[in-house]
């Protein structure tokens, strides 16, 4: 099972409610909720990623991203925990604000999909802008989210909310000593996973980062991605037209490189 989120750009044409008809009209029988945003959507994994074909097919200012939790999971739910904003929602709501330019760059982008995927791990990891475009041109986007969702949706473990074993803290060790608080180390320890699989490395300089992202320890994970070795990336976020076309330039003729 897979969920995701689909958010819509802010000067979109197109209402979250109409999103969600063309969803349904796709033929998808998952789990479908309407947001502020745009969708979540729920189901089996193949048809949820063609929902996201379709819709980028359709739609250029439609961005999209993995979602760790499932849809209705108390352990986030804000009905159960009193209020406040759904959980990833903060950097979702600041990526937003740059939705526009990177739609209007990609709107007649003409983008080559890859024959031979890569994993590129993104940073920020938990990146809506990154993580989309790197599906866009055919690789595989290496998030905290994909991470987050093996180990909530893994019924042998129960150790909510996040269900971070003893084993992912012991990897953490690999990274931070043992004085470090066990909730940086247990970070770490999933990272490890996404860190020892990447090939490529998408970083984007964000003035602003949430959830798992928003730790200054976050600079270690760009350094570790140069430790690996691996072939990187690092710009700038847009802040007017014309950096956003070499913004979206630069990201897909890197990926285009990988193969």
């Amino acid at each position: 099972m897979k969920v995701r989120y689909f958010v819509l750009s802010p000067d979109a044409g197109t209402t979250p409610e109409e999103l969600v008809f063309r969803i349904i009209e796709s033929g998808f029988d998952g789990i479908v909720k309407e947001t502020c945003f745009g969708a979540i959507i729920e189901g089996e994994d193949e048809r949820v990623d063609k929902i996201a074909e379709i819709l980028r097919g359709e739609y250029y200012y439609v961005f999209s991203k993995e979602r760790g939790y499932s849809i209705g999971d108390k352990r986030i739910c804000r009905a159960e925990r009193g209020g406040g904003a759904r959980t990833g929602f903060y950097q979702i709501e600041y990526e937003s604000e740059f939705l526009p330019l990177i739609a209007e760059a990609i709107k007649d982008f003409k983008i080559e999909k890859t024959k031979k995927p890569k994993n590129v791990i993104v940073h920020p990891i938990n990146s809506l802008i990154l993580a989309d475009l790197v599906e866009r041109s055919g690789h595989k986007p290496l998030t905290m989210m994909t991470e987050i969702a093996k180990l909530v949706r893994n019924p042998e473990i129960d150790a909510p909310p996040r269900n971070i074993t003893t084993e992912d803290v012991i990897r953490g060790l690999k990274y931070a000593s043992i004085e470090m608080p066990s909730g940086i180390r247990g970070r770490l320890g999933v990272w490890d996973e996404l860190i020892q699989n990447a090939e490529a490395g998408l970083v984007a300089n964000y003035e602003y980062a949430f959830g798992c992202a928003g730790c200054t320890h976050n600079d270690m994970l760009i350094y570790l991605i140069k430790q690996r070795g691996i072939p990187f990336i690092k710009l700038d976020l847009p802040r007017n037209q014309e950096e956003a076309k070499k913004f979206v330039e630069d990201i897909f003729v890197f990926l285009s490189s990988l193969g």
